[in-house]
């Protein structure tokens, strides 16, 4: 069933958002922000996943305000009904190429219902863009990939950077340098990597697309198309002696901001690659000595955690994150954006994100772009910047840019 946008905005949905996948790790994370935010007071929202006993538990534990929707997304029905009754789904049940995540998306794309979930696997993000991006065009629905630390900060840093810069026209090169990225494992983090697995013994991923810049938008022939790496840096770049060290988040992050820059029509005039800083490793390994792994605070880090387990409780609040995106046109103007953010990236951090998505998805006024799917920046863009400027009353994340201009203009302007 496929509606178009203006049968979608003659219905009066049940809920304002549906957290899907509710009872894992970070879905409970996301569960519990989203019940203290004001936002929400007074709106209807539900928490769903595949257990009623779990999900009335965690509606037990979260009070009063929230309701549950039992479903399996193998039951079309079910799905179509829980899609139906809302604005807007946030999906934490991973990993998506295993979860029926495609069910889920699939029928919010027909229904004209707004979706974002935490998938990094770029395999399943590229078959959902093939299959799904004219769909939701039609519907009006956005499909919004990468809605948590992958890939939020690198895709909007990169919004704020080429945005600040002269409208001068020419090639820009773009790279974002991970500072800080202090955080833990998790049980979910090894299961998508083994789905990665599964999905190369199967034939899904071949090594074609394990390097190629624009998997997520494809047919695209950009200004890294020539470079051949998934992250943009230089064949052959490595870990060394350097102040610049891989990032093992920038494959992933890379090809979302890449669709960005196709959605935009900029994939020809700009490149775009992203590392990490030595300073980022440095930063973080003092932070796990300093601690004694956590045995100093009483909850060691579980470096071999099972599926639903995750960070100890004081690295989910004190990890944090930090990157600056520098634009640079061919005049030698730069744009500097620098987005950070306090909490485990992964979880602590990563749970708030994607419940601003959501929220921006189903409140707020946001770019009236025809829907498809997208990415934070070519779905939501500043709308959800500003959001994630105030959550928290501000502290939870900075989003700053700084525009140096060519010799002779003037002082930097922020």
């Amino acid at each position: 069933m496929l509606l178009d946008v203006a049968a979608r905005t003659s219905l009066q949905p049940k809920y304002d958002i549906v957290l899907y996948g509710a009872t894992g790790f970070t879905g409970q994370l996301v569960a519990a922000y989203l019940h203290s935010v004001q936002d929400l007071q007074g709106q209807k929202w539900a928490i769903a996943g595949r257990s009623p006993a779990k999900l009335a538990a965690l509606a037990t534990k979260l009070g009063a305000g929230v309701s549950s929707i039992a479903a399996e997304l193998t039951d079309a029905a079910a799905t179509a009904d829980l899609v139906s009754s809302t604005r807007a789904v946030i999906n934490c049940a991973g990993p998506f190429s295993q979860h029926h995540a495609e069910e889920l998306l699939g029928e919010c794309a027909r229904r004209g219902v707004h979706y974002s979930d935490l998938a990094g696997e770029g395999f399943w993000q590229a078959e959902m863009a093939t299959k799904f991006h004219q769909v939701a065009e039609r519907s009006g629905a956005k499909i919004v990939l990468g809605g948590g630390v992958d890939s939020i900060p690198s895709d909007l840093g990169c919004m704020l950077a080429i945005d600040a810069l002269p409208g001068e026209g020419g090639p820009i090169q773009a790279r974002a340098v991970y500072t800080e990225y202090t955080g833990s494992f998790s049980g979910g983090t090894l299961n998508s990597g083994r789905a990665m697995s599964r999905a190369r013994n199967e034939g899904r991923v071949t090594a074609a697309m394990e390097t190629d810049p624009y998997l997520l938008a494809p047919g695209t022939t950009g200004a890294d198309s020539a470079v051949g790496t998934a992250d943009g840096m230089p064949a052959g770049f490595g870990w060394g002696l350097s102040r610049r060290q891989p990032f093992f988040m920038g494959p992933i992050n890379a090809r979302v901001v890449r669709r960005s820059l196709a959605l935009r029509g900029l994939a020809q005039q700009v490149s775009y690659s992203e590392c990490s800083s030595v300073g980022l490793w440095l930063r973080l390994g003092w932070v796990y000595a300093s601690r004694g792994l956590g045995y100093f605070r009483g909850e060691p880090i579980n470096l071999s955690p099972r599926s639903g387990e995750g960070p100890p409780s004081w690295l989910l609040e004190e990890g944090a994150f930090a990157v600056e995106v520098t634009a640079t046109a061919a005049s030698g103007a730069q744009a500097v954006a620098t987005v950070a953010g306090k909490g485990d990236p992964g979880y602590g951090a990563t749970a708030k994100m994607l419940a601003e998505v959501g929220l921006c998805l189903s409140l707020d006024a946001h770019p009236s772009a025809a829907g498809g799917v997208l990415t934070p920046w070519t779905g939501l863009g500043e709308a959800l910047a500003a959001r994630l400027r105030r959550a928290e009353g501000g502290a939870f994340m900075t989003l700053d840019v700084a525009r140096t201009p060519r010799a002779g203009d003037g002082a930097a302007v922020r």
